[in-house]
């Protein structure tokens, strides 16, 4: 503004009028010309030995002046503060009757029944909508199972809270958290996985340590003695995955082939008995195996191409052959080509496909299916409105699923507000669950 001010001065001093064809030394000439410079106003006049003489032209006269004006300008640079990344939920676990959020800022947030503190916030409270974990700010991965949630760090630790009746906390005791503890011995993991209160972690390096119940010896050390700190599970140096079922686990290799270990009764073991293993057996009839996931009293594979087996209990059609026979071995799941994740809960199953679409399968008394009924499916069926899904997680009655955005949906049973809706009521499609900022 400055600037234009002075231009506007210059210019109004070439275009001043006067008739005097002389001046007096020395003065300026802005407030005269004469006819010699009458039709020249892009000239500055000044008075040379009596006479008005042409100086420096308007233009000259005012690019020196916008020169001295910035030179004596203080320069002030404004720095912008790029707008922080936008909080999204990066990966979601279910628990018995409770949920567990994962933030792309490594918080934890959960909801649901708290009986045994395990929404970790200090209180035995039932939450019907999202509140954070306490002094966990650092978490990498999460798993729910029973009344018990585990948090794996970015430093490879893992910490534990809610229930530690058999010492399923790791933490050396058998006392419940309701705030997250240490566990004992466990360095440098990389995945965890929690059964019916019983635990496992894996460690870079291919080595699996397991705590807490082990009656059907599903710690996989040899034996069915319980143990409040980790212990190592016998056989196993190359395991790339994790899953545990309730009283079952199981381990995915580098080779692409599944080891299982623990309760047979169902057949969850997928190696053609019933008989209870307290160290890891073979799975029939998996090759290529590239994710695992366990249920109560069931496990699934996703294989090379996208293809689905499964094995153990099928009551409820929880293993999606279309039939409700249990087995022993490995089935295929009818119409499952293009899986990229799945899960598996008390009695129902889901996959996530490769386009983003979600489908599930088995018992569906409580909507957990998503499909909007309550009717048991014996082979696959599409969630309603879910068609970005990048992750998803089966709880006993309930189901959430991880979308594109980072955003949240869960449905099914809702008895302890494990939807996060801010009710109790079920849910039969699915619910967006908001996170505090």
């Amino acid at each position: 503004m400055q600037v234009r001010r002075v231009i506007v001065l210059v210019l109004a001093v070439a275009a001043a009028t006067v008739g005097l064809s002389s001046c007096q030394t020395g003065r300026a000439g802005a407030r005269c010309r004469t006819k010699e410079f009458g039709q020249d106003a892009t000239n500055v006049l000044v008075c040379r030995n009596g006479r008005w003489q042409r100086s420096i032209t308007t233009a000259q006269a005012a690019a020196f002046i916008i020169g001295v004006i910035k030179a004596r300008q203080t320069t002030t640079t404004t720095t912008t503060t790029p707008a922080p990344a936008p909080l999204v939920v990066t990966q979601v676990a279910t628990g018995n009757s409770d949920t567990c959020a994962l933030r792309s800022d490594h918080t934890v947030w959960c909801w649901g029944d708290n009986s045994s503190g395990q929404l970790g916030d200090g209180s035995t409270t039932e939450r019907h909508q999202p509140v954070r974990v306490a002094g966990l700010a650092t978490a990498n991965q999460i798993a729910a199972r029973s009344s018990q949630t585990c948090a794996l760090l970015v430093d490879g630790t893992v910490s534990c809270w809610g229930n530690n009746f058999y010492g399923e906390l790791g933490d050396g005791t058998t006392t419940n958290r309701s705030t997250p503890v240490r566990v004992l011995g466990v360095s440098g993991a990389t995945q965890i996985s929690l059964g019916n209160q019983s635990a496992c972690a894996l460690i870079a390096g291919g080595a699996i340590r397991c705590w807490g119940y082990n009656l059907y010896g599903q710690l996989g050390n040899g034996t069915t003695t319980n143990s409040v700190a980790p212990v190592p599970v016998s056989g196993i140096s190359s395991a790339v995955e994790i899953a545990l079922g309730d009283t079952h686990a199981c381990a995915r290799l580098v080779d692409g082939s599944v080891r299982c270990w623990g309760a047979n009764i169902h057949g969850e073991l997928g190696n053609g008995t019933t008989t209870d293993s307290s160290t890891p057996v073979a799975v029939t009839g998996v090759t290529g195996a590239s994710h695992l996931a366990g249920g109560t009293n069931h496990e699934c594979a996703i294989v090379a191409g996208g293809a689905m087996r499964c094995w153990g209990r099928n009551n409820a059609g929880s293993l999606g052959d279309g039939s409700t026979a249990d087995r022993s071995t490995a089935v295929a799941v009818s119409g499952i080509t293009a899986a990229v994740g799945i899960t598996a809960g008390y009695q129902h199953t889901c996959a996530v496909e490769s386009g983003g679409a979600l489908r599930c399968w088995g018992y569906n008394g409580d909507a957990q299916l998503g499909d909007g009924t309550t009717t048991d499916r014996l082979v696959p069926v599409a969630v309603s409105g879910v068609s970005t899904a990048t992750q998803v997680s089966a709880g006993n009655f309930h189901t959430c699923a991880v979308l594109g955005a980072g955003s949240l949906v869960c449905w099914g049973f809702n008895s302890s507000g494990e939807v996060g809706d801010g009710t109790n009521s079920q849910r039969a499609a699915p619910f967006a669950v908001t996170i505090p900022s």
